[in-house]
């Protein structure tokens, strides 16, 4: 188990176990500052974070935010891998059953490129996907807690929102959090139900 980044957020969520934790929500909910406060709250430590960027959202501004001045000190631990298709996001993931003296890994986001190629070819698609997910369950069982972030759908019907990637995502995910956008609001869904309000401020959350 590894801290949120934020004590009051690890009340909240009993920090982040050696397993796929998953953190899914509508665009600029907050997903991208929970997987940074976590990363940043490693690097501080002295441990590795390798952080796959597949929407091009690591902000170097928002990380100098997090980490403070001291932020230079913590690049040397920091893997940031930028991906660009889905086949690429198959070969990184793949290529983290290589690396050593990892201590966090980050996934932001899961669903970015798989929402695009799932429609074209829905069975090769989710069978890749699948394998995303179970490689990544693999080394968490080895130690090294897996923190993923999810994009949503919203069924234009309904209103109901769906994350991408529907129960194959949820069932590989030992731990669920949802983000609301309006109020802003986390919500602890599995293994139990647990919610606060929140706000993002410079340097990470405020929960409420």
């Amino acid at each position: 188990m590894i801290s949120s980044g934020d004590k009051e957020l690890d009340e909240l969520i009993d920090g982040y176990g050696e397993e796929v934790n998953l953190i899914y929500g509508p665009g600029s909910s907050g997903k991208t500052t929970l997987a940074l406060i976590a990363a940043v709250h490693q690097l501080k430590r002295n441990k590795k974070v390798v952080f796959i960027d597949t929407e091009n959202s690591f902000s170097i501004d928002r990380f100098m935010q997090i980490c403070g001045i001291d932020y230079l000190s913590f690049l040397d631990r920091l893997l940031l891998l930028k991906v660009k298709s889905f086949e690429e996001q198959c070969k990184r993931i793949d290529s983290l059953m290589n690396l050593v003296g990892i201590d966090l890994i980050v996934l932001d986001s899961l669903g970015f490129f798989y929402r695009k190629e799932v429609k074209e070819n829905p069975s090769e698609i989710n069978n890749k996907m699948d394998r995303q997910l179970r490689i990544l369950t693999e080394i968490s069982r080895n130690g090294i807690p897996v923190l993923i972030a999810n994009q949503v759908s919203t069924n234009p019907d309904t209103g109901e929102i769906r994350m991408v990637g529907g129960d194959m995502v949820r069932n590989w995910s030992k731990r669920l959090i949802e983000l609301k956008k309006d109020p802003r609001t986390i919500i602890l869904k599995k293994p139990e139900e647990k919610e606060k309000r929140f706000e993002i401020i410079n340097s990470g959350i405020k929960i409420f």
